[in-house]
């Protein structure tokens, strides 16, 4: 997610030092008095001698209003001599003969200074004025995004090149604590990354800054000073200014600013915006600690919950079929038992079908495990699902086929998906249909392509399993597809039943791009279940 109203763009706060300013100030306050002296010279005959000072004054006026103080004097300055020199009898010599030109040359050049001072503190002000706008524009934007519970790193990275771009810093990194130390988490994107040796130093006087729990560069104590600086193995003007960031079970990180790219201190305004927003940082990574505390916690509690659900499926479901097996494998070993024929087979046959259902169980622990791993994935080809529902109404019981009505449309699209897998899904629905619907009645499985627009090609198919039985209990559409959940209607009843097919079937869907979902039949139609699968057709790239 991107800040862009969070974050000053370079441009808008030139990166130029100080010294670098005054030097083109004062070329330019040597360029304009020229330009104007050049201007003068030409209209002379037409200018009283008095009247060339006050055509001066513009000069130094701009120089303060752009470059400061130091270069309007420098402009009044050469403006005075200018005068003096071209506009003042005897001319080319720096001679007043003239006592009242004198006079006028100290009134005007006392004006000119204070002019240019009034001008200079003027911007100042003004800039003064737009750096605390800035300021508590940034403090705004950063509660704001506090208050959105926006993402602790996006938050500190958008921290970090804002409050580089105001102060002027040559860098400004966030350090969050972890079971290791400090792990860097955001910087600026303002200049070239330290080099390894530089990032070396900075780390050890974060950890000193850390350690001690107090601020290094803001009126730090010598002592501290001295241990930072031993610590980082460097001099006090590259050091900077690091922050701890304190939060209430003690400090979570450290907030650096490199120094000022002109050389300069950092100001009371730097101070306390650094200070402000480090703050922020804390507020922020403490709050995303206590968030994934909170879903660590909710994640060991579904653990829980779910090895719950696994010893209750294991105590029956997989305790029941074994206990059956047992019975009458025991019954068939014994040396004197009398078995009919017919009883032996009816055994027999018993002990297959619990094996079968032992291995059905088994078998969907373990695909709905490779599934959720991501270590069975679809091999999709073209498939005809009118196929692939035949292949899964083969795979029931015949008495149970008997009850299916399969509807499909002429006009079905083949759609790209693993067959097997689809085929699991489509015998998991109608097996969990034939289970929770009365013996005999009606089941309809329907295929019919799915349109994107009334005019435009299918998109997909559609599978419905529409049954007859007793419906579902309103709220549970969505649970029915958890793991181990079952009905409400059939919590505790005689219907057997491990609570995984259906989450099997949710999991192969959307590992197809599809999605499934379940709703009782519409009103005015006999009371059953609709469960309802959307296929995508995914087009040959």
């Amino acid at each position: 997610m991107e800040y862009t109203h969070f974050m000053a763009s370079a441009e808008a706060y030139p990166d130029r030092s100080g010294n670098q300013k005054q030097a083109v100030g004062y070329v330019w306050a040597a360029g304009g008095v020229a330009l104007a002296t050049g201007g003068f010279w030409l209209v002379r005959s037409y200018l009283d001698k008095g009247q060339a000072s006050l055509l001066y004054l513009p000069v130094a006026i701009a120089c303060a209003l752009r470059f400061g103080f130091g270069p309007a004097v420098l402009g009044a300055v050469l403006s005075f001599l200018c005068w003096d020199f071209f506009f003042l009898p005897p001319f080319g010599t720096f001679v007043v003969t003239d006592p009242k030109d004198w006079l006028s040359l100290f009134v005007f050049l006392l004006a000119a200074i204070t002019t240019a001072q009034l001008a200079s503190r003027a911007r100042e002000q003004t800039q003064q004025a737009r750096a605390r706008e800035a300021e508590i524009a940034t403090l705004f934007q950063a509660s704001e995004a506090l208050s959105r519970e926006i993402g602790a790193d996006s938050l500190l990275v958008a921290l970090a090149q804002r409050l580089q771009v105001l102060c002027r810093a040559s860098r400004c990194l966030v350090f969050r604590r972890a079971s290791g130390g400090l792990r860097l988490v955001a910087a600026g994107r303002l200049g070239p990354p330290p080099s390894d040796a530089e990032a070396e130093t900075i780390r050890r006087a974060a950890e000193a800054a850390c350690e001690h729990r107090q601020v290094i560069g803001f009126g730090t104590s010598r002592t501290l000073w001295a241990k930072a600086l031993v610590a980082a193995n460097t001099a006090p003007s590259t050091l900077g200014v690091y922050v701890p960031l304190q939060a209430e079970a003690g400090p979570v990180g450290v907030l650096h600013v490199g120094p000022r790219t002109d050389g300069q201190p950092f100001s009371g305004s730097d101070e306390r915006l650094i200070l402000t927003l480090a703050n922020h940082a804390a507020v922020a990574i403490a709050r995303a600690d206590l968030a994934a505390q909170a879903a660590q916690a909710e994640a060991l509690r579904e653990a829980d919950a779910l090895k719950d659900s696994l010893l209750s499926l294991v105590s029956h479901e997989l305790r029941t079929p074994l206990a059956a097996i047992k019975v009458s494998a025991s019954g068939l070993l014994q040396p004197d038992s009398s078995w009919e024929e017919a009883a032996r087979q009816e055994a027999l046959r018993a002990i297959n079908r619990e094996a079968d259902r032992l291995s059905t169980v088994v078998s969907n622990l373990l695909d709905l495990s490779r599934l959720e791993a991501g270590a069975w994935r679809p091999h999709k080809d073209w498939c005809d699902l009118a196929e692939v529902a035949g292949t899964a109404l083969d795979r029931l019981p015949p008495p149970d086929a008997a009850r299916i009505t399969l509807n499909a449309a002429p006009d079905l699209p083949l759609i790209r998906a693993d067959y097997a897998q689809i085929a699991l899904v489509l015998t998991n629905l109608l097996e969990n249909a034939l289970k929770y619907t009365p013996a005999g009645s009606p089941i309809r499985l329907g295929l019919q392509p799915a349109q994107m627009g009334q005019d435009e090609a299918p998109s997909g198919v559609t599978v419905r399993v529409r049954d007859f039985g007793a419906g579902l209990t309103p709220g549970e559409e969505e649970r029915l597809f958890d793991r181990f959940y079952r009905g409400v209607r059939h919590e505790g009843g005689s219907i057997h039943g491990t609570g995984l097919g259906l989450a099997l079937c949710r999991a192969i869907v959307q590992a197809h791009g599809g999605r499934i979902w379940a709703a009782n039949a519409p009103a005015g139609e006999t009371a059953g279940a609709v469960f309802s699968v959307f296929l995508p057709k995914e087009d040959a790239a």
